[in-house]
């Protein structure tokens, strides 16, 4: 650290001089700047000034047509917009499963029930029951939250639907 705060001690005054011939170059710089920035104006000016009365006229025209082209081009976005949102409801969204034990003599939670839905919880639930001697696999179609068939306590969580609780009669 020493060895910087000496180096800028010896070679201070050339520091200086750079600093300073920096500053007239960025001053240059702006002072170019300025000057190209108030001609144009100018110009633009002189030609509002210039302008006749038609002229005028046809570049507000012109301007107008612009905006309204803008418009129908808004108007067909919002619209493509709107198709698409129709569209993204009815593309699978939400996934989820849920693990279990669906045999007391079995552990390890190998059972499953992936669900697989769109927004507007219509799809399919994949139940997989794992035991010692065998192995079975269910697909079930939901529509709306509701399963097409009778669904396990597992299923209707996999589906985030609370499980019907039994009534007694």
């Amino acid at each position: 650290m020493h060895e910087v705060v000496g180096f800028v001690k010896d070679y201070d005054a050339y520091f200086s001089i750079g600093l300073v011939a920096f500053s007239l170059i960025l001053f240059i710089c702006v002072i170019v700047q300025s000057s190209r920035l108030s001609r144009l104006a100018q110009r633009k000016s002189a030609k509002l000034a210039d302008a006749g009365a038609e002229e005028l006229a046809e570049a507000i025209t012109e301007q107008s047509a612009m905006i309204s082209d803008l418009r129908n081009k808004l108007d067909e976005a919002r619209v493509r917009q709107m198709e698409l949102a129709g569209a993204v409801d009815n593309c699978l969204q939400k996934t989820n499963i849920i693990r279990f034990n669906a045999f007391e003599d079995v552990g390890g939670e190998q059972s499953f029930a992936l669900s697989v839905l769109d927004a507007n919880n219509t799809g399919i639930i994949i139940s997989s029951l794992y035991g010692r001697q065998d192995s079975r696999l269910y697909v079930k179609n939901v529509k709306n939250g509701e399963g097409e068939r009778a669904l396990s306590e597992e299923e209707q969580r996999a589906i985030g639907a609370r499980p019907k609780k039994a009534t007694v009669a």
